[in-house]
């Protein structure tokens, strides 16, 4: 019972982290708005995909090499932090077309099942934020005295749960009265996200 509990509230807790919009939570809205939603649920798989990994190496103890590191940690947070910057200014620099009467809602062209996987895995696998948050996690877990079927199931589950969270977002943001929104507005949630990105690349750096 006292593993069960300890399972519902990491998983709880991975839950709430994705209603609080960070960096991830932005690159799903951003990915789902410009381009589709097939973009966004494969940017997902590639949200999950960089889980995976924090979820391994903070298993096998690499995060806590990491964390104590100052040069290793400084590495892959400013790899983390240039990478925002260029999803950021990327955004930003979206080029909109003249409004026609023969308008579609999917404006720009797609990006390729790859290229989506790609985006969302790196924009994970080098964000430290998420480093540090798993290797707390697991370092909690771990240190309780669980048995070791309860990371395993973490190790299933919070990947999968992620993937879950983010293709929900992805599915709001693509309904057809959200799009419709977007579209009118399309330059200024460009804008905004673009912002976005940037504004937690800077936080990251200064943190």
């Amino acid at each position: 019972m006292e593993n069960l509990v300890l399972i519902g509230t990491i998983l709880a807790i991975h839950i709430f982290a994705w209603f609080t919009p960070g960096p991830l939570f932005v690159l799903i809205v951003r990915n789902s708005l410009v381009y589709s939603r097939k973009t966004g649920i494969w940017t997902a798989v590639g949200i999950a995909a960089g889980n995976v990994i924090h979820i391994t190496y903070s298993i096998t103890g690499i995060a806590l090499i990491i964390s104590t590191s100052d040069i290793a940690f400084s590495v892959i947070k400013f790899l983390g932090v240039g990478y925002l910057a260029y999803l950021g200014i990327k955004t930003l620099l979206v080029k909109i077309a003249p409004q026609k009467a023969s308008i579609t809602l999917n404006e720009h062209k797609d990006i390729s099942p790859f290229s989506a996987v790609k985006i969302g895995f790196l924009t994970n696998i080098l964000s430290p934020m998420a480093s540090l948050f798993f290797a707390s996690i697991f370092a909690t877990v771990m240190g309780s005295g669980a048995p070791f079927w309860v990371v395993v199931f973490l190790w299933i589950a919070m990947p999968l749960n992620s993937f879950i969270m983010s293709s929900i977002l992805s599915t709001f943001f693509t309904q057809k009265r959200v799009r419709v929104v977007y579209t009118k507005y399309e330059n200024i949630v460009n804008k905004f996200l673009g912002v976005a990105l940037l504004a937690f690349a800077i936080i990251i750096a200064l943190h």
